[in-house]
């Protein structure tokens, strides 16, 4: 093969590929600008691999602010430029951790479109971007390295199959440091669950790397899951993201535990209505564990802002006095924030089933103050 170089063209009949260098997300990232010279001489296409998505664009996760400089020149550089009528085809929707959290789930867009409303289009001014972008982006993977590794090859991806537990023996495991990791969904979780454990939904977008947010590399997981299938998908999903100890999952779940006599928690569930009624009588404080760009566009008004990834770290700010009730987008986040807190901060703790969609949907208002 041929090493490609910025500005390459390959021609496959009619249609010509021009290869853009975009640096940013990564220092090799390119765009490929599509033109199909049987339909006319200006470009149809362009495929922006992970430099712009729908509403968002790439995170230079490991890149910093140089990298974030980078960024900023090649969507001026190379996509800016282009006619509004350019179609858009990234490489990722929402979901994916290469973007920030206002990536749409549709597959298409425009220049056109992307240019008026994605929100990284909206700076002129270099450092200003540099600093909207630097906002979302989570901190280095503690296991970065073993990442890598798997990656390239050198560590097997998968990790060996946890054995089955009863409940006992996943207290004593978590008695001795284990990490109870309940994969069911909030409200199932919220129900009942075992003392301490651990709260994200394994059909929740970026499940492993969420999880990997709080439990650190080498640290031992049990797991609940509400499905068989769903032991063998965690498995797989956390070894990706460097942690390799699932070490059992109960295999009698709930059931198991509550006959075995175990320290049951429940997190009441309460919905925007309840929340909204709730402020008028000054009865809790709202904690909002969202990315920043998702406060800066609107927040219920006199929330703490204390983003999922810095809860743990940030505990101390949130008073222990009063009821709090926790909110995010739709509901899934603030769950997980709940389990990882209520270990080192009072309740009550109440989850915002629907979040902020909820909230806006009520016709409550919002403040970005």
């Amino acid at each position: 093969h041929a090493p490609l170089v910025d500005g390459d063209t390959l021609r496959l009949g009619q249609v010509e590929l021009k290869i853009c260098h975009a640096p940013g997300h990564t220092p090799d990232s390119i765009c490929v600008l599509v033109t199909d010279h049987a339909r006319g001489t200006e470009p149809w296409f362009v495929l922006t691999g992970d430099t712009l998505f729908v509403g968002s664009v790439g995170r230079p996760d490991l890149g910093g602010v140089s990298a974030a400089e980078d960024l900023w020149q090649s969507l001026r550089r190379v996509l800016q430029p282009l006619p509004d009528g350019v179609e858009v085809y990234p490489a990722h929707g929402a979901g994916s951790a290469c973007g920030g959290g206002a990536m749409s789930a549709k597959a298409a867009s425009t220049i056109g479109f992307e240019r008026r409303f994605n929100p990284a289009f909206r700076f002129d001014d270099k450092a200003r971007f540099v600093d909207f972008i630097m906002q979302g982006v989570p901190p280095k993977p503690a296991a970065f390295e073993t990442i890598v590794a798997k990656n390239r090859g050198l560590l097997p991806l998968t990790a060996a199959k946890p054995r089955p537990m009863s409940a006992r023996e996943a207290w004593e495991a978590a008695q001795a440091g284990a990490v109870v990791l309940d994969l069911r969904d909030p409200g199932t979780h919220g129900e009942a669950h075992p003392a301490g454990a651990l709260n994200v939904w394994i059909d929740g977008p970026q499940f492993a790397e969420r999880v990997a947010g709080f439990v650190t590399p080498g640290t031992r997981v049990v797991v609940l899951a509400q499905a068989p299938s769903d032991v063998d998908r965690a498995v797989q999903a956390l070894s990706r993201v460097g942690i390799d100890e699932v070490v059992g999952y109960l295999q009698w779940g709930m059931i198991d535990w509550r006959d075995a006599g175990l320290p049951v928690e429940s997190v009441p569930q309460i919905t925007a209505y309840d929340l909204h009624t709730l402020l008028e009588a000054d009865g809790a404080v709202v904690v909002d564990v969202r990315e920043p760009f998702e406060w800066l566009e609107g927040h219920v008004p006199g929330a703490l802002h204390v983003p999922m990834f810095e809860a743990v770290a940030r505990a101390s700010e949130l008073p222990a006095d009063r009821p709090k009730a926790v909110v995010c987008a739709g509901g899934l986040r603030s769950s997980t924030t709940i389990s990882a807190l209520k270990r080192r901060v009072p309740g009550p703790w109440l989850n915002v089933t629907g979040g902020m969609a909820a909230w806006l949907k009520a016709g409550y208002g919002v403040t970005k103050a």
